[in-house]
Parts: structure tokens; sequence; C-alpha cells
């Protein structure tokens, strides 16, 4: 092969290599862009009061005592989470000091475990609060 043949052959590739990049890249931001408004929607995944009227066949009474309980423990939960969090924030700064004192990390540690077993008991709490509110036939079912 002379070199005017080997550099006509060399472009050649690197054109064929350009239009499968470009393809590809076309071909990808078209499935970027046409991917979602082919999806079905999730039934029931926007509102949690039709799950509940739907599985578990609640009265409007219920529905709205469920609701609501799940909402203040809801709120509970958030706010033991930001204690965990803003705790778990300062034990990590403490840790990376030079001075750091162990003594002092484990009772910030400890208050974390505290808080997190907290969180637990506020669900066990939640759980029977709605055991309450259902009615027997339902109680299986929760």
């Amino acid at each position: 092969m002379d070199i005017f043949t080997r550099n006509k052959f060399l472009l050649r590739i690197i054109f064929v290599l350009i239009f499968l990049n470009l393809f590809s890249i076309g071909y990808l931001w078209w499935q970027k862009n046409e991917g979602p408004e082919d999806r079905q929607p999730r039934k029931g995944k926007d509102n949690p009061k039709q799950i509940l009227r739907e599985k578990l066949h609640l009265t409007r009474e219920q529905e709205t005592a469920i609701v609501q309980l799940r909402a203040d423990y809801a709120g509970k939960e958030e706010a033991i989470n930001q204690v965990i969090k803003s705790e778990r924030d300062s034990m990590n700064q403490m840790m990376f000091h030079t001075d750091a004192d162990t003594a002092s990390l484990k009772r910030i540690a400890r208050r974390v475990a505290e808080n997190e077993f907290l969180v637990e008991l506020y669900r066990i709490e939640q759980a029977q609060h709605l055991k309450e509110i259902c009615t027997p036939d339902r109680k299986s079912v929760v």
C-alpha cells in the first residue's frame, strides 16, 4: 500500500467512527426524551389514601384516622432523624480532629443509638394504634 491509499483508508475509518458516535449519541438522546411519556404510572403510588381504601376496605372515618396517625408519627420520626443527623455530623467532625476525646465520641454514639431506638419504639406504637383503628377482620391484613 502506498501512502495515499493508506491515508484514504484511514480517512474512511475516521468518518465511519464519527458517524457511529453521532448515531449513538442521537439514539441515546432520543431514548432519554421519549422514555418517560411511554411508561404507565404506578397505580396508587401517588396517593396513600387510595392504597388504604383499596387494600384494607376502610370506612372514611378509619381512613382519616389512619392518615392522621401516619402524619403524626412521620412528624415525630422526622424530628428524631434530624437530631440523629446533627449528632452524627458533630461526631464525624470530632472524630477527625487530632485531639478527639474518645469518651465524648462514645457519649454521642450512645445518644445516636438511643434516638434510633426511640424511632423504632415510635414505629411499634404506631402499629399498635393502627390495630386499634382497624376492625377485627382487617387486623390480619395490616
